[in-house]
């Protein structure tokens, strides 16, 4: 095995005035693949106002994340995000960070997340009774409505979209907006656009819904048990509520955390599946084994679905739908024997990171068996939802609702490419499909 020791800091070509600006605009992902794998773990970037240090070594992530932590807040681009999202656990920090983390944690516990599997699986199975016995479907829409679905039902209560029926137009809106223009928010929100204006006006019937929800709720004095239930009953160490701004923002954080970034998982997921038709075979078998083909699959059935869980692992480390974590220094320190200043960008690029030969065989490779009945990676070197004190707090529903997901999903139907050529990633601030993924859906035969 080559050495797994860190490589010192190498500065990245680039061009006199813009550095690496134009190449990473391109296409960021192939710029900082092509940089790591050249130049090795840590590359300094320039880029116009900015210094940055792109990392992909396992120490590097320990010492930002976890020893270190406290000399490294959010980055840049999750600050741009407060104005419209607030502070919520993605944007906030310190004192109000450990604060909010303690009194949302019981709603991501085992007994919350049971009661979501529950929800999880009559979302996806009222959606896929809708497919045809043989149909070409684009499965990222289709992941996108169940995942909005299931976060909708979770925070506000199953009949809350029926009763609502323009949130979730919203809800799409506001989160697949959030691109390039993120960079630019500020001026892109005021440009007279269709798009912008699209984007605003769905912003605001968004803050309202969720406006009106705890308004309602906090006058009708009716416990309710779903998240915005938890969060309307959750209190402090001196028995302190959240105000009504402080639970909005954290209701945005979810939509923005939680919605997307599941439905990536399991985007990639099928597209990977549709390439493995073994793979697929084995999760089939694993739900007849449980449930002998006579009934759907229950919550109970979770914690035994380990093939599933094990393809979920797999395709979280192919493609982290959170590819790239950004911090920026907020002190002076010292990493890797290099001085770091304040201001200075910090990029983990964890993409590269879980493609690294260093710690997993045949890196490209989709290997689901890797993840069962193996020694654990090395740590720092799979993180798909962070590490440290600021994990993220959702990873577990997050598995739980990608893994019943796709169980449910195979057990009922086969997946097959519609193209020969393998889907091709989109890196911004999420790692998205460049084009739309169309599979085959073949519904499986029903015994007897």
């Amino acid at each position: 095995m080559a050495d797994s020791s860190p490589t010192r800091f190498v500065d990245a070509p680039g061009t006199p005035l813009l550095g690496s600006l134009l190449p990473i605009s391109r296409n960021a992902l192939a710029h900082f693949t092509a940089l790591l794998t050249q130049h090795g773990d840590r590359v300094r970037l320039r880029l116009p106002g900015r210094n940055v240090l792109l990392l992909a070594h396992p120490e590097d992530l320990e010492q930002v994340l976890v020893r270190d932590r406290e000399a490294y807040g959010r980055s840049a681009e999750l600050r741009k995000l407060r104005p419209i999202f607030g502070d919520g656990l993605l944007s906030s920090e310190g004192e109000l960070w450990r604060r909010q983390r303690s009194l949302l944690q019981p709603s991501f516990q085992h007994d919350a997340l049971l009661q979501y599997a529950a929800l999880m699986l009559r979302t996806l199975q009222e959606h896929i009774d809708s497919w045809q016995p043989v149909q070409h479907r684009d499965l990222h829409a289709d992941m996108m409505r169940y995942t909005r679905e299931v976060i909708c039902a979770v925070l506000f209560g199953e009949r809350f979209l029926t009763e609502h029926t323009g949130v979730a137009e919203a809800v799409t809106t506001v989160f697949t907006g959030l691109r390039s223009e993120l960079l630019y928010l500020p001026l892109w929100r005021r440009l007279p656009l269709r798009r912008s204006r699209a984007w605003n006006q769905a912003v605001a019937l968004l803050n309202r819904s969720v406006a009106q929800q705890v308004a309602e709720r906090r006058s009708s004095g009716h416990d309710h048990p779903d998240l915005l239930g938890a969060l309307l009953r959750a209190r402090g160490p001196a028995g302190e509520a959240m105000s009504d701004a402080q639970i909005h923002d954290e209701i945005l954080t979810f939509f923005l955390a939680g919605h997307e970034t599941a439905a990536l998982t399991l985007t990639w997921t099928t597209a990977l599946l549709a390439q493995h038709p073994e793979a697929q075979e084995r999760i089939r078998e694993e739900v007849t084994a449980l449930t002998g083909g006579t009934r759907p699959l229950s919550p109970a059935d979770y914690p035994r679905l380990r093939w599933s869980a094990a393809v979920i692992k797999e395709s979280l480390r192919l493609y982290p739908p959170v590819w790239s974590m950004g911090r920026e220094a907020t002190r002076q320190t010292v990493l890797g024997g290099e001085p770091i200043a304040p201001g200075t960008d910090v990029w983990l690029c964890i993409h590269k990171l879980h493609r690294d030969p260093r710690w997993f065989a045949q890196p490209e490779a989709f290997l689901p068996e890797r993840w069962i009945d193996q020694p654990a990676p090395r740590p720092y070197t799979y993180v798909p939802f962070g590490i440290g004190p600021r994990v993220c707090i959702g990873q577990h529903f997050a598995t739980m609702e990608t893994v019943l997901g796709i169980a449910s999903m195979l057990s009922r139907f086969t997946l097959h490419p519609v193209s020969p050529l393998p889907a091709e990633p989109s890196a911004w601030i999420t790692l998205r499909p460049r084009r739309p993924i169309l599979l085959e859906v073949r519904a499986v035969p029903r015994p007897g």
